[in-house]
């Protein structure tokens, strides 16, 4: 591979991260049905960062034999590869690119639930509104952990949405803390408080 495929290469398997990125940034907080959008944004990240990590250790572990992830992933083609560079290159090449992948992939992940962090908390310090809400019911989405729902309005309109129940009953009222600017951006107001301020 010469250096030019390796950057046409390499821009590639970034753009992939971060259009996976911008998938994830986008769909975080919305429970409708482009919540499933989630997962293609991990699949994304995830093939991106195994890729871009085969890619960086072909140059930093140079061998005669080219090898690629059908070849990795490859039982055939992997021994193969282990019998012409012999079994101590190949770990050194495995330890490489596994090392790389998940520096790529958390990395990722840090910097990722990091923005979202960040953006939920300056949507709410800087366009969050108090409201009181009665919580209609709690249940669990699918096998997962339960949630306590609750509609709540801005200018006129309904909207539904749902957090960790805690304490809370059906029939209970609690304060919630919402983004006017992005009203999927929801929190009870008392662990706003108790995080942020």
């Amino acid at each position: 591979m010469t250096i030019k495929q390796a950057i046409k290469f390499s821009f590639i398997y970034i753009l992939t991260i971060l259009f996976g990125v911008f998938i994830a940034f986008k769909v975080w907080w919305t429970n409708g049905a482009a919540r499933f959008l989630g997962i293609i944004a991990f699949v994304l990240v995830v093939f991106g960062s195994l890729f871009l990590s085969i890619l960086l250790t072909r140059f930093i572990i140079p061998t005669k034999t080219d090898f690629s992830f059908s070849t990795l992933s490859d039982q055939k083609k992997y021994q193969i590869l282990k019998d012409t560079i012999g079994s101590t290159k190949i770990k050194i090449i495995n330890a490489s690119y596994i090392s790389l992948f998940l520096i790529l992939f958390a990395g990722t992940a840090y910097g990722l639930v990091s923005a979202l962090n960040k953006y939920k908390k300056d949507q709410l310090m800087t366009f969050g509104r108090l409201q009181k809400v009665r919580i209609k019911d709690i249940h669990r989405k699918g096998k997962g952990a339960p949630y306590a729902f609750f509609d709540f309005y801005l200018g006129g309109k309904k909207y539904i949405n749902n957090l960790s129940p805690k304490n809370y009953s059906i029939g209970d009222s609690a304060t919630i803390i919402f983004s006017t600017n992005n009203t999927d951006i929801v929190e009870w107001a008392d662990d706003f408080s108790a995080n942020d301020k």
